[in-house]
């Protein structure tokens, strides 16, 4: 998942990334997905986190209904209250989602959402808990 950066200095504990999103090819994606967090950072970790802004994706789908081998939460957030709403399905049941909000996702489900309304600043991630996006 392309180059990312580990800045750490000599005897400290912190670890810190650099170099994100790190852009990666998801099954059922239309476009490489931009990853904050995965399984292999760290000395790896039991999450995953992607996405990004979604105000220049309104009615635009990013994705085919698809699914994952592990749960995902869906989080909606946005400047302000309700100023971000995405249109979710999973297996086969619609919702609407306004900001902020969680959904989650079972594993094997099939899932997608379609972003419905989005001031900038307002972004949906992927919560993926495990790893196998």
């Amino acid at each position: 998942m392309g180059n990312s950066q580990v800045n750490q200095e000599a005897g400290s504990r912190l670890r810190i990334r650099t170099g994100l999103p790190l852009m990666a090819s998801v099954d059922g994606h239309r476009f490489p997905v931009p990853f904050y967090l995965t399984a292999d950072m760290f000395g790896g970790v039991p999450v995953e986190v992607a996405g990004g802004e979604i105000c220049g994706l309104v009615g635009k789908p990013v994705a085919d209904p698809h699914r994952h081998a592990v749960p995902e939460i869906y989080f909606l957030v946005s400047p302000n209250p309700g100023a971000a709403r995405i249109a979710v399905t999973v297996d086969g049941e619609s919702t609407e989602l306004s900001s902020p909000a969680l959904c989650y996702v079972p594993a094997g489900a099939e899932h997608c959402f379609l972003t419905v309304e989005a001031e900038p600043g307002s972004y949906c991630f992927g919560i993926l808990l495990g790893s196998g996006t």
